[in-house]
């Protein structure tokens, strides 16, 4: 199947809340196999919209969560 993507491309299970399971290569060289959410395949031209979603979060915010979580409190967060 050929599709022509301008911004960017999500690619996951049909079923969102299920994790993907893929392997992963580039110019006929495995990459290896991974399990994530999905994997986002982007242009120059659509990835910044993704980076800036990302970046939303700030380290406050992934500190804040992870004291919830536990003990977390000395972690440092790069």
């Amino acid at each position: 199947m050929n599709k022509l993507v301008l911004n960017e491309i999500f690619v996951a299970e049909a079923d969102v809340g299920k994790t993907s399971i893929y392997k992963l290569g580039v110019d006929s060289r495995q990459l290896g196999k991974f399990k994530s959410s999905g994997l986002i395949i982007s242009t120059g031209t659509g990835s910044s919209g993704w980076l800036l979603s990302a970046r939303r979060i700030t380290q406050y915010d992934v500190r804040t969560i992870l004291n919830h979580l536990g003990q977390y409190e000395n972690m440092e967060l790069v």
